[in-house]
Parts: structure tokens; C-alpha cells; sequence
């Protein structure tokens, strides 16, 4: 081997992933992998980034072949756990880093959504005994939460290109949840305020479906592109 391919190998063996793992998060063959690391071929130059971070290793520890300087490892390890007030102030103590804007909106419109179902609910309940049916309004709206979340995750690039990396489909999944959720909504809604629970499931169960359909369809056309 190489020393790349060498370096590849221990990286792979130390987080566990067989060839076939990485080669499906990369969106390549696993031949492609194999030839990596026994130094018959490079991979390409857009793939570098997307290794080094399944590995968390940086493109210059990747491309020679071991891992930077301890010394140096040290001081960048000092400068990340060094307590830092602004992050500990925007983050109230915890390691993790701030969350995005997109993604603290995200989370302030399904609160609002889900708050205002439940006040209109309780308010429809009490002045005018309507508990029931109207329960319905709850899971619809903590359905039409998930589908908020849906359509900011599909709009966030970042998260995007995360899924990209690991070999999956942004908007195969977002279609997906999409369908399932407004399915389940108007199931939801038609037996609760129509009482027509049945033979109306099988509107739950069309979705499915085609979600099935979809995903069996993204499958088929990895599989054809990773053979080429």
C-alpha cells in the first residue's frame, strides 16, 4: 500500500466501516475503495473533503498519509477547550455551538403552531363543549410541525450537502416525509370531523406507497450509478 492507502485502511479499521459503508456514504463502487487502498488509484479531488470528514481527519493528513504533529494537536486542543465567555454566554454553558437563525426560527414557528392548536382547542372545548371532535386539532398541527421542519431542512444548503455526503437523497426523504405527513393530516381530518375513518386509511396507506416507490426508485439509480 501506499501511504495513503495505507492511512485510509487504519482510519477505516479504527471507525469500524467496512468498504462497502464507505463506499455507499461517498457514492462510489466498492471496488473504487479497495483500489484506494492498496494504492492502484487515487480518488478524485471532490471526494478528499467528503473522506476527511467521515474520518475527521484534515485533506493534508489525508494526502500524507498520517496524522499532523502531536505537538501541534496539542496546541489546537488547548485553543478549542479554552473557555471562551461569548460562546458560553450564547450557548448557556453547553459544548455545543449556537444554533443557526434558519434553525432557532425553525424551532419558534412550530412552538407558536403547536401552541396556538392547543389554545385553540382548549378555547373551542370550553365555551363551546366541542372536546370532540376538535381533539384532532392537536396531532394536526404537531404533524404540520414536522412538515415546517421538513421544508427548513430541505432549504438549509449545509444540511443538504451533509446528506449528500453520506449517499442519500435531500429531496427523495423531504418528498417522502412531505407526503406521509399530509396524508396522515387529512386522514386525520376527515374521520375525525366527517367520521369517515374508514374506508379512508387507505389514504394513509397510498402514501406510503408511492413514498415506497420513490424510495425503491432513488435506490435503482444509485445502484445504475455506481456501477458505472
Amino acid at each position: 500500500m501506499n501511504n495513503f492507502g495505507d492511512f485510509l485502511y487504519s482510519l477505516r479499521k479504527q471507525k469500524g466501516m467496512t468498504q462497502a459503508e464507505l463506499a455507499e456514504a461517498l457514492g462510489v463502487t466498492n471496488k473504487a475503495v479497495s483500489k484506494w487502498e492498496t494504492g492502484e488509484a487515487m480518488p478524485e479531488t471532490a471526494l478528499l473533503l467528503p473522506i476527511a470528514r467521515i474520518f475527521a481527519v484534515t485533506v493534508d493528513e489525508l494526502l500524507d498519509g498520517k496524522r499532523a504533529d502531536t505537538d501541534a494537536d496539542n496546541t489546537e486542543f488547548e485553543k478549542q477547550t479554552a473557555f471562551d465567555p461569548a460562546k458560553h454566554l450564547f450557548t448557556r454553558g453547553k459544548d455545543d455551538p449556537p444554533k443557526k437563525f434558519s434553525e432557532a426560527l425553525c424551532g419558534i414557528i412550530c412552538a407558536a403552531v403547536f401552541l396556538l392548536g392547543v389554545a385553540a382547542y382548549l378555547f373551542i372545548g370550553a365555551l363551546f363543549g366541542l372536546w370532540n371532535p376538535h381533539w384532532v386539532i392537536i396531532p394536526v398541527c404537531a404533524l404540520l410541525c414536522g412538515i415546517i421542519g421538513i421544508i427548513f431542512d430541505l432549504c438549509d444548503r449545509d444540511k443538504r450537502r451533509q446528506k449528500t455526503e453520506k449517499g442519500e437523497n435531500p429531496y427523495v426523504g423531504a418528498i417522502c416525509g412531505f407526503i406521509m405527513l399530509t396524508c396522515i393530516i387529512v386522514y386525520l381530518l376527515i374521520g375525525a370531523l366527517l367520521g369517515l375513518w374508514h374506508p379512508y386509511w387507505i389514504i394513509v396507506a397510498g402514501g406510503a406507497i408511492v413514498c415506497g416507490l420513490l424510495g425503491s426508485t432513488n435506490a435503482f439509480y444509485n445502484y445504475k450509478k455506481n456501477k458505472k
